[in-house]
């Protein structure tokens, strides 16, 4: 059997994020092999002990595997403090490391597109040119401070100026991720782009 797989986790802190319904558990090792994943449902890991003893508990609307780091988003419940020490029992007794499929492509290693940033005839590349630009750009900017609050973004896609998205783990539901976070990437995108780049939410 893989040894990864046989992983014992400890939780090393449980961190509040902007989100007042979503924990951000801070764990002893990495979770995921690269990139992310997010479970709305226990449909989503039916082969998944953790995933499915998770969401057997109740209220709990999003799972996020990012890093080091398990982020766990529950719907507005009056037993808040109870489910989140359950599920950090959980993580200790069942997590397992995820060597799945990630929500994001594993990037290769190899210099960034951003080197050329300068360079680039940023309004005359493709949409799809355009949006690998933008990915790359958030990488440097906009993830590290989302991961930080125990969430992340995907990019779906480019077109017609405008950038479309999809949060993860806290940011999900995060009411400020559709007001102040969404004007924030917007400005940063425009700041280094210098382009009126628009910014929307997709619905899941």
């Amino acid at each position: 059997m893989n040894e990864k797989l046989e992983k014992n986790y400890e939780v090393v802190d449980t961190e509040l994020t902007p989100n007042p319904n979503a924990f951000k558990y801070i764990l002893n090792a990495s979770v995921i092999a690269s990139g992310t994943k997010s479970f709305t449902s226990e449909e989503d890991a039916p082969d998944n002990h953790f995933i499915r003893s998770v969401f057997a508990l109740g209220n709990v609307q999003n799972i996020y595997l990012a890093e080091n780091f398990v982020t766990v988003s529950f719907l507005p419940t009056n037993n808040l403090n109870i489910l989140v020490e359950a599920v950090e029992d959980m993580i200790e007794e069942h997590l397992t490391f995820y060597d799945g499929q990630s929500t994001e492509t594993e990037k290769k290693d190899e210099p960034s597109i951003l080197e050329n940033l300068d360079e680039l005839d940023f309004p005359n590349l493709s949409d799809p040119e355009k949006g690998a630009v933008i990915d790359a750009l958030l990488d440097e900017t906009v993830r590290p401070a989302l991961a930080n609050d125990g969430g992340g973004i995907t990019v779906l896609d480019f077109a017609d100026n405008t950038l479309r998205i999809r949060y993860q783990g806290a940011c999900g539901s995060c009411p400020s991720s559709a007001t102040g976070t969404l004007r924030a990437i917007e400005n940063i995108l425009r700041s280094y782009l210098k382009q009126d780049i628009q910014v929307s939410i997709a619905s899941i």
